[in-house]
């Protein structure tokens, strides 16, 4: 693998073209972006060799990086399954959603071409590739759904990420959904909620946002993130995300019922039980390198 296209040269693509040129600066990195800034700092850099158009360079690729929102990566297997691409190429992705992307992918694999499902548990509110960074994803898991790679392809995949300092894990599509269901897309949906409700709440507030404190920019942190991509997210995992929303709505009922009765048991439960588990995943964390 001496040739490499990244679709997509924001905040996850970059970082991965950054990765894969500390471990190998002699690979060429073809990026593909509409985004002309980010492509320009990312050449201006020497983080990609050169820019091209998606179909243009997908035929001279060993490997194929699609880091775009999950809508763009299916249209791009779709565009890929009509293109000639090398014999031995390997696609893979970094789509938060992996049911719909690997059965996309089953048109590639028809044509012989190989396929592996990948996903970073890594991120940031910022966007934009000169956001990215060669330490996004490390002590991260990567899921990997294994598709119809080689194992050869397999072992080069993780060698030519090797510098992300990521924990590999494989795991089914349908397990991947639920789990990304539960632990980033929900919290999406609420910080986003969150941060519109209050903005209504204060319209006609003077002093309004201007007066959030620290609790409330943490909370709310993620919601800066790129509404195109989160968009997409929604789009193509909308059953298991839908299912976490109800699960969370019949809690919130709970706790608001145990705030209108006053009922300062259940309250100070539901508090210490809260506190005690995002204090275990702190102590896990600070052992994370």
């Amino acid at each position: 693998m001496k040739t490499v296209l990244i679709s997509g040269l924001g905040l996850i693509g970059s970082s991965i073209a950054r990765i894969i040129k500390d471990g190998d600066p002699t690979v060429e990195i073809i990026g593909s972006d509409p985004d002309d800034d980010s492509a320009q700092f990312l050449l201006d850099h020497h983080i990609i060799n050169k820019r091209a158009d998606f179909t243009e360079a997908a035929p001279k690729a060993d490997l194929i990086i699609l880091a775009g929102p999950v809508s763009v990566i299916l249209s791009q297997i779709d565009q890929l399954a009509q293109l000639k691409l090398k014999d031995q190429v390997l696609v893979s992705d970094v789509g938060s959603t992996k049911q719909a992307i690997m059965a996309q992918a089953e048109a590639l694999t028809r044509k012989g071409v190989s396929f592996l499902g990948g996903h970073p548990m890594a991120g940031s509110h910022l966007t934009g590739g000169q956001n990215g960074s060669i330490d996004l994803f490390s002590g991260a898991k990567y899921f990997l759904v294994t598709g119809s790679q080689t194992d050869q392809q397999l072992r080069d995949f993780k060698q030519f990420l090797q510098a992300a300092n990521v924990e590999w894990t494989t795991i089914t599509a349908e397990t991947h959904d639920k789990l990304v269901s539960e632990l980033s897309h929900l919290p999406h949906v609420v910080a986003a909620t969150l941060v519109n409700n209050v903005v209504d709440s204060l319209a006609a507030d003077p002093i309004g946002l201007t007066a959030a404190a620290g609790g409330f920019k943490s909370t709310t942190r993620i919601a800066a993130s790129d509404p195109k991509m989160w968009t997409a997210i929604m789009m193509s995992n909308s059953k298991a995300i839908s299912s976490e929303l109800a699960e969370f709505q019949a809690k919130l009922a709970k706790m608001q019922q145990a705030i209108e009765q006053q009922d300062e048991t259940a309250i100070l439960a539901a508090f210490a039980k809260a506190q005690r588990i995002r204090r275990s995943l702190d102590k896990v964390m600070s052992k994370v390198p």
